[in-house]
């Protein structure tokens, strides 16, 4: 009895994890399965059930989401097929592309690191001539100020810092943005005590 006891504390973590998280009764061919269905059959496969990670990734991707390949390139390691259709989408003008190519450049994942260009892709999601969600935007301009600190470029830091303090709705980035402005200022006070 202890022993069943035992094992049942031990399995309870790891039954509750599959639990609300993952759902076996969802099938991968189901007729009436949706993009949404397949996409969150994707991402919550990486933590709950690797060994379905692919099918599921590309099941979701085959119905039209590309951003299963984000998922499956962290899963496999190659990010080839993330960059490729990365790029087709940017050159198509999709919002939502610009700042996953940004980030593979910015952070070097699957691509040699290239910070000029991880702004240059910023910057021109900002100059698109289309009505932007405001969230993409602050987050844009978040993104452009940790890149331009890692230039140590403090001038384009504070403005972009700064328009996040402005507009962002979410408190936890305005309290990075005036840490990233606290720095800059301190910088830029440095360099003109110099």
């Amino acid at each position: 009895m202890d022993k069943i006891l035992l094992l049942l504390i031990m399995m309870a973590p790891s039954i509750y994890a599959a639990g609300p998280r993952w759902d076996n009764t969802i099938g991968i061919n189901d007729p009436d399965l949706t993009v949404i269905t397949a996409a969150q059959q994707c991402h919550k496969s990486l933590i709950n059930a690797p060994e379905y990670l692919e099918e599921w990734c590309e099941k979701a991707y085959s119905m039209g989401y590309w951003k299963a390949l984000i998922t499956l390139s962290l899963h496999t390691g190659d990010g080839t097929r993330l960059l490729e259709e990365a790029k087709k989408r940017v050159a198509a003008k999709e919002i939502e592309a610009y700042s996953t190519l940004a980030w593979l450049y910015g952070s070097g994942m699957f691509v040699g690191q290239d910070i000029d260009n991880a702004i240059s892709l910023h910057k021109e999601f900002l100059a698109l001539d289309t009505e932007l969600p405001n969230s993409l935007v602050t987050t844009a301009h978040f993104e452009l100020a940790s890149l331009y600190k890692s230039q140590h470029n403090w001038l384009a830091v504070k403005e972009h810092a700064q328009y996040v303090i402005e507009h962002s709705a979410l408190a936890y980035d305005k309290e990075q943005a005036v840490s990233l402005l606290q720095l800059a200022n301190e910088k830029a006070q440095l360099k003109i005590n110099y």
